[in-house]
């Protein structure tokens, strides 16, 4: 069985690879069900922040979404939350 892992280190690796997945080495380190369900919740809300698009850059962007992201889960690593940063901007590109 595998040790626990927390919901930062969850993130930093699901998004590890992205855009490619890392769905095996993922799923084969978080067993648990609802770390893998925080994950995907995480994901959820970074892609529904709101954003004044303005004439900000793409990387003004992801800074704005990381600063969200830290105020409502400041638990989170800075590592998990840079990715889902550039998650964000990623698909938004």
């Amino acid at each position: 069985m595998n040790a626990p892992v927390d919901l930062s280190e969850a993130v930093v690796l699901f998004l590890k690879r992205y855009p490619s997945s890392n769905s095996a080495e993922f799923e084969a380190t978080v067993s648990s069900e609802a770390t893998r369900s925080e994950v995907q919740s995480l994901l959820d809300e970074t892609m529904a922040v709101p954003i004044e698009w303005d004439e900000k850059s793409l990387v003004e962007i992801g800074d704005e979404v990381v600063t969200v992201m830290r105020e409502r889960h400041p638990d989170l690593s800075e590592a998990a939350l840079r990715k889902l940063g550039s998650y964000f901007t990623y698909l938004v590109k």
